[in-house]
């Protein structure tokens, strides 16, 4: 049995479903997706929420946050406004159907954090330490790739 095959073909399994689950869509308005869900999540968290800012914590730039933030608006999930005193950035605040999904989706995280936590309970402080390098170093390698297609898209907008 070849156990690191075994790994990254379960990790592969859990990444599709996630795909499919989503977050379970209970609440979740028809047609919001993955990344609009996570931006109501920043909008709805930080302090003076703006497009550099969510941008910085989704690891994306800032012209596809301002176009998800678009589709929330559409969508009657978001509203922009200026802080007085600063007519250059435009801020963002949740609608009261946007507080909805915002609360829906920290439930679904919640729900989602307990059953991993019980599930790690059965492993040895050892095994997650091994669990949480592994981990670790997907995410890095996961992150190195975004960084490459950003860097190759940047430069592609720029030969333009």
């Amino acid at each position: 049995m070849d156990t690191a095959a075994d790994i990254v073909n379960a990790l592969t399994r859990i990444q599709e479903r996630s795909n499919i689950l989503r977050h379970g869509r209970s609440e979740v308005p028809e047609g919001l997706n993955l990344a609009e869900a996570h931006c109501i999540h920043w909008i709805g968290t930080l302090p003076a929420a703006n497009v550099t800012r969510i941008a910085a914590q989704m690891a994306m730039t800032r012209g596809a946050i301002s176009k998800i933030a678009k589709r929330l608006q559409g969508k009657g999930l978001v509203e922009s406004h200026r802080l007085q005193g600063n007519n250059k950035e435009l801020h963002f605040r949740l609608t009261d159907s946007g507080a909805r999904v915002f609360a829906e989706h920290a439930k679904c995280h919640a729900t989602a954090r307990s059953e991993k936590l019980s599930l790690l309970e059965a492993y040895s402080p050892a095994e997650q330490t091994a669990v949480l390098r592994f981990l670790t170093d997907v995410g890095k390698l996961q992150e190195n790739k975004m960084k490459q297609e950003r860097h190759a898209a940047d430069e592609e907008s720029s030969d333009v």
